[in-house]
C-alpha cells in the first residue's frame, strides 16, 4: 500500500513538472510581457476590446491549426485549406441567413468535412505528393468562389453577406463555447482514440501500419471527415466574425493557411513540455498579439507584417525539425 500510494505521488509530481508547470511558465511569459507592452503604448493592448479580437482570430487559427497537427502526423500538408475554409464560410452564411444560426454552423460543418474528404479520396488514390494534390484542389476551390462571387454580384448583391443577428459564433459567448468543444474534441481524439493511434502509425511508418492492420484508405477517410471538421468550424467562426468574406483568386487562400501553419510549428516546439493540441491556443493566441503590437506600433499591414509571419514560419519551422535525420517532404 505504502509503495502505490508512493508511486502515484510520483505520478502526480511528474504530471505536474511536465505538462502543468510547463503550461504555467509559457501563460506568465505571456502575461508578463503583455503587461509590459501595454504599460508601454498606454494601455492599448489590454483592453477589453482588443484582447477579444485578438483571441478571436487566434481562435480560428487554432481550429485550423488542429486540422494541419492530423495532417502533419500523417506526414502531409494540405494548400487548399484556406480555400475549403472560405467555400465553408460563404456556405454558412447563405445558409445561415436561411435558417439562423442553426444553419451558419451546419453549413460550415458540412461543407468543411465534405471537402476534406474529397481531398483525402485524392491523397489515398492518386499517391501524388499531398501538397501537389492540395494546391490543385486549391485551384479548383478558387475557381469555384470565383465563379459565385461573380454570379451574386452579377445579381447587384454581395457573395455572402450574413446577418449580424445569426452571427452568434463570432462574438461573446458563442465562439468561446466552440472553442471549448473543439478543444476537448481535438485533444480526446489526437490523444486517447485508435484513430489518432493510427493517425500516428501511418505517418511514422505506413508499411507497417499496413501489416499491422490499419486499413489505410479508410483511416485516410475518417482523418478527412476530422480535419473538415475543425476546418469547417474556422470557417463558420471566421464568417460570424467578418459576417462577409471577399474573393478567394490566384492562390490567395494561401495567405489563410500560414498564420495556422506557424502555430502548429511553434506548438511542435513545445510539443516537447506542453500536448500539441493544449499548446496550439496558446501559440495561436501569441502569433496574433505580435501582429496586433505591431499594429499598435504603426507597422503598416501588409508587405511588413508578411515578412515578420514569413520569419515566424522559417524560425519555428527550423527549430521543430531540429535533430531530424531524413529527408522532410
Amino acid at each position: 500500500m505504502l509503495l502505490r500510494r508512493t508511486v502515484l505521488k510520483d505520478n502526480r509530481y511528474d504530471f505536474f513538472r511536465k505538462t502543468i508547470l510547463p503550461i504555467l511558465i509559457f501563460i506568465g511569459l505571456i502575461v508578463v510581457i503583455s503587461v509590459v507592452f501595454n504599460a508601454i503604448f498606454d494601455g492599448k493592448f489590454l483592453s477589453v476590446e482588443n484582447i477579444n479580437a485578438v483571441s478571436i482570430n487566434a481562435i480560428i487559427a487554432s481550429f485550423t491549426a488542429w486540422g494541419i497537427c492530423f495532417l502533419f502526423a500523417l506526414n502531409y500538408m494540405d494548400l487548399s485549406l484556406g480555400a475549403v475554409m472560405t467555400i465553408a464560410a460563404f456556405t454558412a452564411g447563405e445558409l445561415g441567413n436561411a435558417i439562423g444560426p442553426a444553419g451558419v454552423a451546419l453549413g460550415g460543418l458540412a461543407i468543411g468535412m465534405a471537402l476534406m474528404v474529397i481531398n483525402f479520396n485524392v491523397f489515398a488514390w492518386t499517391k501524388i505528393p499531398s501538397w501537389v494534390a492540395g494546391l490543385g484542389m486549391c485551384l479548383i476551390y478558387e475557381a469555384i468562389t470565383g465563379f459565385y462571387v461573380k454570379f451574386k454580384s452579377g445579381l447587384g448583391s454581395f457573395a455572402v453577406m450574413l446577418n449580424e443577428e445569426y452571427a452568434i459564433f463570432g462574438r461573446f459567448p458563442g465562439v468561446y463555447i466552440v472553442f471549448i468543444i473543439g478543444l476537448i474534441l481535438a485533444t480526446l481524439i489526437y490523444n486517447h482514440t485508435t484513430l489518432g493511434l493510427r493517425t500516428r502509425a501511418i505517418g511514422a511508418r505506413p508499411n507497417i501500419a499496413r501489416i499491422m492492420g490499419v486499413n489505410i484508405p479508410k483511416t485516410l477517410i475518417q482523418i478527412g471527415i476530422v480535419c473538415g471538421f475543425f476546418i469547417g468550424c474556422a470557417g463558420f467562426i471566421k464568417e460570424s466574425h467578418s459576417l462577409r468574406l471577399g474573393n478567394m483568386t490566384n492562390l490567395t487562400s494561401l495567405s489563410m493557411v500560414f498564420p495556422p501553419l506557424t502555430t502548429v510549428f511553434l506548438a511542435r516546439v513545445l510539443s516537447r513540455w506542453i500536448n500539441i493540441i493544449i499548446a496550439v491556443p496558446f501559440c495561436a493566441f501569441l502569433i496574433y498579439a505580435c501582429y496586433n503590437m505591431l499594429a499598435i506600433i504603426g507597422v503598416p499591414s501588409g508587405t511588413l507584417q508578411e515578412t515578420v509571419l514569413g520569419l515566424f514560419v522559417i524560425v519555428f519551422g527550423v527549430i521543430s525539425q531540429r535533430g531530424t535525420k531524413e529527408i522532410i517532404k
